[in-house]
């Protein structure tokens, strides 16, 4: 495993049914180092995070044969990739799907469209945070935030 901070062949997987998405990500991860696989559709992305065994998913959710949220939750049940980091790049932008997704699991929410760059950051901060306990922690402190944003 790289050391804190380094991200040089570090795996991620996308998975997106926008081939144009996956493009866009593969480019910009690529860019700085990170080794991308990819998957079209969730049952795909299930079979390669037990085949070839990513540190992080980038996830959509309305996808064909199995969505996002079904997705996310496969990942969390199984004993073996339970904690795996996901974040969430969709076009569900409402503040009730953003919280639906942090507290499914996910550890960041990215909208589309999105800025590529702020993509590849968040996936460096997450694969920084080494400690489940942060990265748990982080994430109720997103869901916090975001529901005092809607009370106001």
């Amino acid at each position: 495993m790289a050391a804190t901070g380094e991200v040089t062949g570090r795996k991620v997987l996308v998975i997106d049914d926008e081939p144009g998405i996956i493009e866009i990500v593969e480019a910009n991860l690529e860019g700085d180092g990170f080794e991308v696989i990819s998957a079209s559709n969730g049952k795909e992305g299930l079979e390669k995070i037990k085949n070839e065994q990513p540190e992080l998913v980038v996830l959509d959710v309305m996808m064909p044969e199995m969505d996002g949220w079904e997705v996310l939750r496969s990942i969390e049940q199984d004993e073996a990739t339970a904690g795996l980091p996901v974040i969430m790049l969709t076009a569900k932008a409402a503040d009730e799907d953003y919280i639906f997704g942090l507290e499914e699991g996910a550890v960041e929410y990215v909208t589309k469209p999105f800025l590529p760059q702020e993509l590849v950051n968040r996936i460096k901060i997450t694969l920084m945070v080494l400690n489940p306990r942060m990265r748990e922690e982080r994430r109720k402190n997103l869901i916090n935030k975001r529901k005092r944003l809607m009370e106001q």
